[in-house]
């Protein structure tokens, strides 16, 4: 049986009774990061790294919050969990799970070059990882954070020399849902 099921409610993890991201209310819910696609209200617990908590309460209000540093261990039954810098967003994490002597590590949305913000990314070593991979398609290359910032501050330059206004647009922190 493999340690980490795919179900109705999200990815669930029996014999630690468990949910990571879940999608539907649940027991226990463990948030890899505060957008909205993987931290939705209504669970009765959640176990999320202390920077993505102020984030947390903003989306969700207030709730039954356990937070944890990074490589901080938590037992949740039998099994052990500790998260790990994702450096997605501030506080977003890998999700470590050890079950008698297997380990599998499920990360939402990661980001390997750090941005000096939302942490660096900590490769962990497991039997299984398990990866959200929203633009993973080999469509999408990204040109190295450096460059961008320097096409950006071009723009911006050369905007100011023809007296135009720049405005750049972003998500919100939560994101809307589709669902």
């Amino acid at each position: 049986m493999p340690l980490i099921e795919f179900t109705e409610r999200g990815l669930y993890c029996a014999p630690g009774n468990f949910y990571i991201d879940p999608w539907q209310p649940v027991n226990k819910a463990v948030i890899t990061h505060a957008h909205s696609d993987h931290a939705r209200g209504g669970s009765q617990a959640y176990l999320c790294h202390r920077d993505s908590l102020p984030l947390l309460q903003l989306r969700l209000g207030p709730n039954n919050y356990q937070v944890v540093e990074w490589n901080e261990k938590v037992y949740l039954n039998e099994v052990t969990v500790s998260l790990h810098p994702a450096g997605h967003i501030i506080g977003s994490s890998q999700v470590r799970i050890e079950y008698k002597g297997e380990v599998w590590v499920v990360s939402g949305d990661y980001k390997i070059e750090a941005d000096g913000l939302s942490g660096i990314f900590e490769p962990i070593p497991c039997n299984t990882f398990i990866s959200e991979s929203t633009f993973g398609l080999p469509i999408y290359n990204w040109k190295p954070q450096q460059e961008i910032y320097h096409d950006i501050q071009n723009w911006i330059r050369s905007n100011e020399v023809a007296n135009k206004t720049s405005v750049l647009i972003g998500y919100s922190l939560a994101k809307r849902n589709a669902c």
